[in-house]
């Protein structure tokens, strides 16, 4: 049984469960959200009639088929300890010289395998996880600046 504890003040929750933690998913949904984006949302209730859909005003495909909004939108569900790549590491593990560990190795087959298979399923959600390198600076040397 799971146990939500809400903080009115600064609005964060606590989520207890009994259950592993490799168990956990969490979505995440990233959206630009801009004065035109808005417009979108407009419920087709509150529209008059006399006033042209705001469909209309959408961006239509390009001529490669490609949409706007596409990139103005990305949902993906993670995994526990789950290793999304950023752009900046698909393009380092690509060459073989930037590869130092035996997990870069690893870092470098597993995009290799995703070029492959079609590219990777994020845009811009990326993840570290415990076995990354990834070091705050600020946390080893403390702040840089006085």
């Amino acid at each position: 049984m799971a146990e939500t504890v809400w903080s009115t003040d600064t609005g964060e929750a606590v989520y207890r469960s009994r259950d592993p933690v490799r168990n956990l998913r969490l979505r995440v949904h990233l959206q630009r959200i801009t004065s035109s984006n808005f417009l979108h949302y407009q419920p087709a209730a509150e529209l008059w009639k006399d006033l042209i859909d705001l469909a209309t005003f959408r961006p239509q495909p390009t001529a490669s088929g490609h949409r706007p909004e596409e990139d103005e939108e990305e949902e993906i569900v993670i995994g526990w300890q789950e290793k999304l790549f950023s752009q900046f590491e698909v393009d380092l593990y690509q060459n073989e010289a930037a590869c130092q560990s035996p997990l870069d190795y690893q870092y470098r087959q597993e995009i290799l395998k995703l070029e492959n298979s079609g590219g990777k399923k994020n845009r811009r959600i990326f993840t570290y996880t415990d076995s990354d390198r990834y070091t705050n600076l600020e946390e080893v040397f403390g702040p840089m600046w006085p």
